[in-house]
């Protein structure tokens, strides 16, 4: 297995996130990359800093050029002021330079601050996964281990939300996409809104997600079953929604119906959304999954025998996620 890592993830240190109008600590923490790399140290695989130097116009293939300037003007707030939203658009109005507007036109939530760190981290994060990409595009890996914080799906073309900014998951895809057909696989237990919304147009990217039902769990807005892709890209994103204490053999009958949907689309390149917070311990699940079954989820997977990037996303019990990560990895690795 090789491992590319974001070595400068500590910069993005939120503190509070707000639900239901109270402030709660952070879930998305440093301590969730550290602890994976500790256990990472106890095996034999390669694990490397981030080091590549994407081409221009790699991010603006897949995010809006105001939301990537707004992203990168944050570099410039004074050190320790964090920014929410605090207000939405009700209507369209581009012209607004109002730095609370613009909060809220470029997040959807209240759980994804931003201080002046922030657009750095996310980059590095990004970077993890368009250089996993690259290896494999290479053909030097047949499957490569991106790990970065923050994570990425829940990031839309112009709007970070779900402890989001860039979206890893599709900076692989989008990279990958020039060179073949790519199927992205997201087994996080939230939907990958952005990843669906980025690619949800298109019929050379195939996107299939197993999440929460969106009825029940963030981000509640998308996800259904019903969300099937439009235009040329109708038929090519599978939705399925799992409820609360789904378990080990509930989620491989669903898994198999995935991955046989995937087989058929015969993609060249997969991409896989992978979130320890579907495991029975995670503070912000529901789902019932062992860390037995990570290892047998990623061999089925790996049976499809494809190129595969891998790109880290949730999974919030830190004192377990390490321990989770590995047990997932291995089943590639066998």
């Amino acid at each position: 297995m090789h491992v590319i890592f974001a070595n400068h993830h500590q910069q993005h240190q939120p503190r509070l996130e707000f639900a239901s109008g109270q402030a709660t600590d952070h879930q998305e923490v440093p301590a969730r990359l550290d602890r994976i790399l500790t256990a990472l140290a106890t095996t034999d695989w390669t694990v490397n800093p981030v080091t590549a130097q994407p081409p221009a116009q790699w991010l603006g293939q897949i995010h809006e050029a105001d939301y990537l300037r707004y992203l990168a003007d944050s570099q410039s707030l004074p050190d320790g002021e964090v920014v929410y939203p605090s207000v939405w658009p009700f209507q369209a109005n581009q012209l607004t330079t109002n730095r609370f507007a613009l909060a809220g036109q470029f997040c959807f939530d209240m759980f994804t601050p931003i201080d002046r760190n922030t657009y750095s981290a996310a980059i590095d994060s990004a970077r993890c996964a368009w250089e996993a990409a690259e290896l494999v595009r290479q053909g030097q890996q047949q499957v490569v281990y991106s790990l970065g914080r923050p994570p990425g799906h829940h990031a839309e073309p112009g709007k970070a939300g779900g402890y989001c900014y860039l979206n890893n998951c599709a900076v692989a895809a989008q990279h990958l996409s020039q060179f073949g057909r790519v199927a992205t696989l997201d087994v996080d237990f939230h939907h990958g809104n952005g990843t669906q919304h980025i690619f949800y147009t298109r019929p050379d990217v195939l996107t299939v997600s197993i999440h929460a039902d969106p009825n029940w769990k963030f981000p509640y807005f998308s996800g259904a079953e019903t969300e099937v892709g439009a235009g040329r890209g109708t038929g090519f994103n599978l939705n399925f929604c799992l409820g609360e204490g789904t378990t080990d053999q509930q989620y491989d009958q669903v898994l198999t119906s995935a991955l046989d949907r995937i087989a058929e689309f015969r993609p060249d390149y997969l991409v896989v959304s992978f979130g320890a917070d579907t495991h029975v311990s995670d503070p912000i699940g529901g789902f019932q999954l062992s860390t037995e079954y990570f290892t047998h989820m990623a061999h089925q997977i790996a049976s499809l025998e494809l190129p595969s990037v891998i790109v880290q996303e949730g999974g919030y019990n830190t004192d377990k996620l390490g321990t989770n990560v590995v047990a997932f990895l291995h089943g590639f690795n066998t």
